[in-house]
């Protein structure tokens, strides 16, 4: 009998907080999340570093042909990154079918779940970008639970820019009009899309509700996910996903306290309302004119208004 594979997913949104949400899930004793931040490393035979999120859904949808521009990864990312993990399974796509090469892969992804599993009810994997490809989602794991973090636009851009600098994508050290057009219209609004078109198994939340109100958006969550809730496993939840203990393992400095900042972490600064100090009242005005009626429809339809 195969490996079980993934009881639940976190799909996004981007620059919304998804290594938070997998950290906080990972601290509860009845589940295991990855990768819970950037530095996870993988259990047993995957015993190797894993840097960021796996990716599978939206490489596999790469060789879809209704799949989102833009929104997808070649396959062979897989020979050179995520350690590997799949590298051995790339050769096959001129060779076998695509339903041979998906079973595959999902037979290897099922694999590194339960390697993640550590004897734990639930296990669940964490890749911002699958919001693109809920229903392709839904063809490999039917009915599949989900869960997803909704943030601020305007922050959202915020944390896009500084990222970019982060890793050197990007030169400029202000935010221009043109990087929140493109943007608000390649991702955000194509994240909105996604969300309203779907009408499948997902559970959404706000960046903002749980930023100020923790313990009632986690037991929503578990509630969703059918695990045990108490108020002391909360708490250790919460102190398990504290800013100042994940950016203790950033690599670059020890922890620091939510909204200390430094700019060349991975976690940045991990508050509400940032754009502020960063947007003039005339983005201010442009992010609301792109995407603020789409936003409005998203936090409607799921009730977070």
């Amino acid at each position: 009998m195969g490996a079980k594979g993934p009881d639940f997913l976190v799909v996004g949104l981007q620059r919304s907080g998804t290594h938070w949400v997998a950290a906080l899930l990972n601290a509860h004793p009845d589940i295991s999340c990855f990768p819970t931040d950037y530095f996870d490393k993988g259990f047993g035979i995957y015993n190797r570093e894993i840097v960021g999120e796996v990716y599978l859904f939206n490489t596999l949808a790469s060789l879809e042909p209704d799949a989102p521009y833009n929104h997808t990864r070649p396959l062979e990312e897989y020979l050179t990154k995520h350690n590997l993990l799949f590298a051995d399974l790339v050769p096959y796509k001129d060779k076998v079918s695509k339903t041979e090469l998906y079973g595959m892969f999902i037979e290897r992804y099922n694999k590194i779940c339960e390697d993640h599993r550590q004897g734990k009810k639930l296990v669940g994997e964490s890749t911002s970008d699958y919001v693109f490809h809920l229903n392709f989602i839904d063809s490999l794991y039917p009915g599949i639970k989900k869960l997803c973090i909704i943030r601020e636009p305007k922050d959202k851009i915020v944390s896009r820019h500084f990222n970019m600098l982060r890793k050197g994508k990007k030169t400029e050290t202000h935010i221009s009009d043109e990087f929140i057009i493109d943007y608000c219209q390649t991702v955000i609004q194509k994240e909105y899309e996604s969300l309203l078109a779907y009408s499948g198994n997902i559970h959404c939340f706000t960046y903002e509700q749980l930023s100020q109100e923790p313990q009632q958006v986690l037991k929503s969550m578990l509630e969703y996910l059918e695990v045990s809730i108490d108020n002391k496993i909360i708490e250790y939840m919460i102190a398990e996903g504290d800013f100042k203990k994940m950016s203790a393992n950033d690599g670059v400095t020890g922890g620091r306290e939510r909204g200390q900042e430094l700019v060349g972490s991975v976690y940045r600064k991990g508050i509400v309302g940032d754009w502020e100090n960063h947007l003039t009242q005339k983005q201010v005005e442009l992010v609301d004119e792109l995407v603020g009626e789409i936003r409005k429809k998203v936090l409607v339809k799921h009730k977070l208004l």
